[in-house]
């Protein structure tokens, strides 16, 4: 069955009240887990970005908000000097977002904790996957494909299986797409996780006006009910390649 993973990034807008309901909210729901992003410092030098960091005490007590949710705490990460602080606290998985699958030495710490690692290869070139492999193996590994566009025509989910056959590692799907019915196109494909990002205005009331950094493509907490129950149900569609008798199930229908 697909996991779902509900990415908080940096829609938090470095409110640590906001973090706290996001992951209260999304605690009901049937996911696997919940990831937060953090950039490069020098990511956070930027006038604009300046406010959407957390401090490491706020991420200690968000770690164990999601740990009494049950579900598991992740980190997008791109700055490898934190990747000690996040094992200290217990981090279950980590992404690497962008193109840092060619950042041998975030890759290569990364690998050392021998925790799951969701890399995006939405930046990505055949020849970095196959260069990354060579040198790192596929342990713990699994391969995000994700499109940078906000466009159905971009998101190439045929490339989900292409992938799996050429790489021998699992697979999941990121989507940056508007329509969200991507998201339920993809499980036909078998992808091992589906990420999508979350928003919602009501827990941010101090920051009135600002956009998230993940807005567009961001699922609104109001309508994540409805999209997670659908996943979770569709998941089980794709069957398997063979036909197979099943029989009637439908008892009022004569055949």
């Amino acid at each position: 069955m697909t996991k779902i993973i509900a990415e908080i990034g940096l829609n938090h807008l470095g409110n640590y009240n906001s973090v706290v309901e996001y992951i209260r909210e999304l605690a009901v729901y049937d996911i696997y887990g919940i990831t937060f992003q953090v950039r490069e410092p020098e990511f956070y030098l930027r006038s604009d970005k300046k406010d959407l960091q957390l401090s490491k005490d706020e991420y200690k007590h968000a770690r164990k908000e999601v740990g009494m949710s049950g579900k598991l705490f992740g980190v997008a990460i791109a700055d490898s000097s934190m990747i000690n602080f996040f094992e200290s606290i217990g981090t279950d998985f980590y992404k690497v977002i962008r193109n840092d699958i060619t950042n041998k030495e975030l890759i290569s710490k990364l690998m050392s904790t021998g925790k799951e690692i969701i890399i995006s290869t939405g930046l990505s070139s055949d020849e970095d996957i196959e260069n990354f492999i060579k040198e790192f193996g596929t342990k713990n590994v699994t391969l995000n494909h994700t499109q940078l566009s906000y466009s159905e025509s971009d998101c190439n989910l045929r490339a989900i299986d292409g992938m799996r056959k050429k790489y021998n590692v699992p697979i999941s799907f990121g989507s940056h797409c508007e329509n969200k019915n991507v998201l339920y196109m993809s499980l036909c494909y078998n992808p091992s996780h589906i990420l999508f990002y979350v928003k919602d205005y009501k827990f941010c009331s101090d920051y009135s006006g600002k956009v998230y950094p993940d807005d567009k493509h961001a699922i609104s907490l109001d309508q994540i009910s409805d999209v997670i129950l659908n996943i979770n149900k569709l998941s089980t569609a794709p069957g398997i390649e063979n036909k197979e008798k099943l029989g009637n199930k439908i008892p009022e229908m004569n055949i």
